[in-house]
């Protein structure tokens, strides 16, 4: 007959390994990497099963099961997890302080069946008690640990120390100096600082929140921003227009004499010399015009002079209309952050002949389909999501703004890397306003 911590252990192991694929995006390609999870959780838990069956170190495993079941799991996770370290960790840290309720409820039932170990009904208590959290993970656990290790670059390590100190209480009371089964009253203490960790659990969250929330005013100033800064570009084209029309104005009447004494004397070749001197100074008044839209197109303006500014060519061919029915100042901080990746990413680039950003879109049967393009050298890593993660904890929050808007806007985001070129792509449904 199977020893019962060693079924226990297994219970125990299926449900982790089950939640724990589900909490932590993995690194393409998914399906392999959940396949080598699935074999190694199961090498370990057999690994540990064999140190209490045939070894008959029982009382070493329940003392120890952290270092020898709990880090070689963290350990395998983290070859094939998107995110490591102490972001991982906490994900971890998060099973063992929900598991914890369900090991408590195994031997409270115990002991009320009758004060001994009763495996049976040990076991099923606790494969009650996971049923009963999945719903609780699924729903609230998992989104919001998928937000939180998107959108916080730092702080982790004291989260996990948050969770290390509520959990290691919570073992300290049920466990030392004897499991709690020997100890009967000890349950409402274990119960209260079980409550106590879930309550820490909740506030990290409800800090989560708060961060959020700052997050979303912060992107509220950006839109502001962009506004500003596309006021503040045709304000100041429209000012720079003006006086070179007061000068061209001024010159012109001289010019248009010069012209006419050269006609007459039949000087063609000066005559054209002048004209063309002419067509540059017109030129000179006018500023690109990429789009139809306004707000987007001053705000194109500003980062495509940027680009130019750092020998970054720019081709762009865009076709946007200029009333459209969704935020304008949104959409044109989902170009202000991709033309400023792209920017970072080609001032990497050695080679200037290399350096350039392709900006296009359609606007077809009420749809927009816009698509931006740079060369890069780095090697880029996509989440689960299909999002590129940022290595770099100043930068990152551009891809978390444009995922906004896509989904605030039901518009399909696109993040690729072809032949050496990362793409962008974004469409819109029923981006046509009614006039």
């Amino acid at each position: 007959m199977l020893d019962p911590i060693i079924v226990r252990l297994f219970i125990s192991q299926i449900f982790m390994c089950y939640i724990l694929l589900t909490l932590v995006p993995l690194k393409e390609p998914i399906k392999r990497n959940r396949i080598i999870i699935i074999i190694g959780v199961f090498l370990v838990t057999l690994a540990n099963a064999i140190m209490i069956g045939s070894f008959g170190l029982a009382d070493f495993y329940l003392r120890y099961f952290f270092l020898t079941l709990v880090v070689p799991l963290i350990i395998l996770f983290s070859c094939v997890a998107v995110y490591r370290g102490p972001r991982l960790w906490f994900a971890f840290l998060s099973l063992e302080v929900l598991g914890s309720v369900a090991v408590i409820n195994g031997i409270f039932v115990s002991y009320l069946l009758g004060g001994i170990d009763q495996p049976l009904a040990d076991s099923l208590t606790r494969v009650l008690t996971y049923v009963l959290l999945l719903p609780f993970i699924f729903k609230f656990v998992r989104p919001q640990y998928r937000k939180m290790i998107a959108t916080i670059k730092t702080g982790w390590w004291l989260l996990d120390l948050v969770l290390i100190i509520s959990y290691a209480l919570t073992y300290f009371v049920a466990f030392v100096p004897t499991p709690i089964l020997y100890r009967p009253e000890y349950f409402v203490h274990t119960y209260i600082t079980i409550l106590l960790s879930l309550l820490v659990y909740f506030v990290i969250f409800m800090l989560f929140w708060e961060i959020e929330s700052k997050i979303n005013a912060e992107r509220d100033k950006q839109l502001l921003a962009i506004q500003v800064v596309a006021l503040e570009a045709q304000s100041s084209a429209i000012a720079d227009s003006e006086e070179k029309v007061k000068i061209i104005k001024h010159d012109m009447r001289h010019q248009l004499a010069i012209l006419s004494e050269q006609i007459e004397a039949g000087d063609l070749q000066e005559a054209t010399r002048l004209l063309g001197h002419l067509d540059t100074k017109l030129k000179e008044i006018t500023h690109p015009v990429y789009c139809a839209n306004k707000v987007i197109n001053a705000t194109l303006r500003h980062y495509f002079a940027l680009a130019i500014q750092n020998n970054i060519q720019v081709d762009a061919q865009l076709d946007i209309p200029e009333k459209i029915a969704i935020n304008d100042s949104e959409l044109a901080i989902v170009f202000a952050n991709a033309i400023e990746n792209a920017i970072r990413a080609c001032s990497k680039i050695e080679d200037p002949t290399k350096k350039i950003i392709h900006a296009s879109s359609r606007h077809l049967n009420h749809n927009l389909l816009i698509e931006i393009t740079n060369p890069t050298v780095d090697e880029v890593v996509f989440g689960e999501n299909g999002l590129p993660i940022s290595t770099d904890k100043e930068h990152g929050t551009g891809v978390v703004s444009m995922r906004a808007f896509a989904k605030k806007n039901d518009a399909i985001l696109d993040f690729s890397i072809e032949n050496h070129t990362f793409v962008v792509r974004l469409v819109i449904n029923s981006i046509s306003s009614e006039i």
